[in-house]
């Protein structure tokens, strides 16, 4: 865990905690989003996860989602689908990846920022997502409302709203992995990510996937 201390005069907090979003599926996600490639992301147990960065949206097999996405990659095999494997998608419809970015940020910062993310942006709400398919903490519509019509450092909307700084970061990263909020106060240059290697792929295993 990575800690930043801050100065401390009433009003800020003494430290905030990280967590680095290549060290979970996070960074693995957003290459092929970047990229608009297909890939599966699979891990002995826990079954399979296809991520269509050509169409934006996902498919799982596995028997336990949340605990895939919080794995590290080196836990995970990540493989490029060709396209006669992405084709078995077109004509299902999947889940949006922007949930996906949410639901894997928020499982993994356990009330840490995600790196890229700081105590005092200054947040605003893009659009609305989707709370219903979400995990949220019990405060997120709170949160979320006072982004969308109030700017807001993220610090001084724990203090405005009353609740803890880690419920507002885990909040925080979620919404900015999904793409839903940014920061307005700074620019904020996202960094360029390669794609993912083509590799060799069991064709029939997506077939299986693809009749589910």
């Amino acid at each position: 865990m990575e800690t930043e201390t801050e100065c401390v005069n009433g009003t800020q907090p003494k430290s905030a905690d990280f967590f680095n979003p290549d060290l979970y599926l996070i960074t693995t996600f957003r290459r092929a989003i970047s990229n608009g490639q297909d890939i599966c992301v699979a891990a002995h147990g826990l079954g399979s996860l296809i991520l269509l960065g050509s169409r934006g949206e996902y498919f799982s097999d596995s028997p336990d989602l949340q605990e895939l996405i919080q794995l590290s990659p080196k836990k995970c095999r990540v493989s490029v689908l060709s396209q006669d494997d992405s084709n078995l998608y077109a004509e299902r419809a999947g889940r949006s990846v922007h949930e996906l970015m949410w639901q894997t940020a928020y499982r993994v910062s356990e009330g840490r920022l995600m790196e890229g993310c700081h105590w005092n942006d200054v947040v605003q709400l893009e659009y609305w997502p989707n709370l219903t398919r979400l995990p949220l903490t019990p405060n997120t519509f709170r949160i979320l409302a006072l982004f969308y019509q109030h700017p807001t450092s993220v610090f001084l909307a724990s203090r405005l709203l009353k609740i803890p700084t880690a419920e507002m970061y885990q909040v925080y990263s979620a919404a900015r992995a999904a793409g839903v909020a940014r920061a307005v106060n700074r620019h904020v240059e996202e960094p360029r990510l390669e794609p993912h290697r083509n590799q060799t792929l069991l064709s029939s295993l997506f077939r299986k996937l693809a009749r589910r």
